[in-house]
């Protein structure tokens, strides 16, 4: 059987925006075709039009958000082990309160770490989105 090919940066697009936009995003994957659809505030649907059976077919799978990738706090923490050990007390802290990407943002800039963390983030995103594409049957490509 021939699996349909996803493209991994629009793929992670998709999960960037139904992340980012509480209820206010979908989107999905053809099955058949590896094609990523996204209904969105601000996308004009006459410009993007959906397929008529996006929310009723088996043939879409929709793209979840990166919590349920583990990208988000999971992937913070994993870093903090990894690379600044000693700092992962101040970073539960941090993430006991609003703001809390800002301030360990900031934290990683302070330590010199932001390109390892932009290589780490980038590595486990890529992971993850290969993983879910398997999972679901697609060939990730890029």
């Amino acid at each position: 059987m021939i699996m349909a090919t996803v493209n991994l940066n629009e793929l992670e697009d998709a999960v960037m925006m139904v992340s980012g936009s509480g209820d206010l995003a979908e989107a999905w994957v053809c099955l058949d075709t590896g094609a990523v659809h996204v209904r969105a505030e601000g996308i004009d649907p006459e410009e993007e039009a959906l397929p008529d059976d996006i929310d009723t077919s088996e043939r879409y799978v929709g793209v979840p958000d990166a919590r349920s990738l583990d990208l988000g706090q999971a992937m913070v923490f994993a870093f903090v082990e990894a690379g600044m050990p000693g700092e992962y007390e101040r970073v539960r802290e941090m993430f006991r309160r609003k703001g809390a990407y800002r301030h360990f943002k900031d934290l990683v800039d302070k330590r010199g770490l932001t390109g390892k963390w932009h290589a780490f983030r980038d590595e486990r995103t890529r992971a993850a989105l290969r993983e879910w594409c398997e999972d679901n049957g697609l060939q990730p490509g890029d």
